[in-house]
């Protein structure tokens, strides 16, 4: 069982980017992007970057088409250096997800469970830790395909690299002239559409080592994998 931004109601399923499979590295250089898609990809990279420490209000949505059931999620979001991120949830209330970069913790308050898991570093480390970690390059695990100008925003759409990978495609909104993310939209093997999107882009001074340690509540029941 891996950490991400929601569960559904019956059991843990892929959930936005921090589910995607994990890219493996390429036999090949992929020919650097030009004109539009080239300059919007390079500000997405080179904010990417420099993306932590970070806080921000995040909103995840999964629109399951086939069972005509919409699951909406929210909360604040914490990034720091070395694959530390806090996801704590304000919808659903007390739900939390912990990572210090060497194991991800998630707390499901109304069943009192908590789940465990060692995070390793490398292509076997899910996409959104290596992601939102810095620990990869964004040009070695995607390619620009095609870009929209929508007012302050460019719309991305961007091919993951690997070639066998479920979710080939993601669309990723950001701010055109800085190249911070503000939304990431696909659909994923199961033809749900998914989103996370980003508000209140914030970037702390420091951060407490507290907010990414998880101490297990008592009667709790312990999942390690």
């Amino acid at each position: 069982m891996k950490i991400g931004p929601t569960t559904t109601a019956s059991a843990f399923v892929l959930t936005l980017v921090l589910v995607l499979p994990p890219i493996l590295p390429l036999s090949g250089a992929e020919p650097p992007p030009s004109g539009l898609c080239g300059s919007a990809f390079a500000h997405l990279a080179q904010a990417h970057r420099r993306a932590v420490p970070l806080s921000a209000h995040f909103r995840h949505v999964l629109v399951a088409q086939t069972l005509n059931q919409t699951e909406v999620e929210e909360g604040t979001l914490t990034l720091a250096p070395g694959g530390k991120m806090r996801w704590e949830y304000t919808q659903p209330p007390g739900k939390l997800a912990v990572s210090d970069g060497k194991a991800s913790t998630l707390f499901l308050p109304e069943s009192r469970e908590v789940f465990i898991q060692p995070l390793a570093a490398g292509p076997d480390e899910p996409l959104l830790f290596r992601l939102l970690s810095g620990r990869v390059s964004l040009e070695e695990e995607m390619a620009c395909e095609g870009v929209a100008l929508r007012g302050d925003q460019a719309v991305l759409t961007l091919r993951l690299l690997k070639a066998d990978a479920e979710i080939p495609e993601v669309e990723v909104t950001t701010e055109a002239a800085t190249g911070r993310v503000l939304q990431v939209r696909y659909h994923d093997a199961l033809g749900n559409e998914v989103s996370l999107s980003l508000s209140d882009l914030r970037t702390p001074a420091a951060l407490p080592e507290s907010l990414f340690t998880f101490t297990i509540p008592e009667g709790a029941r312990v999942f390690r994998r």
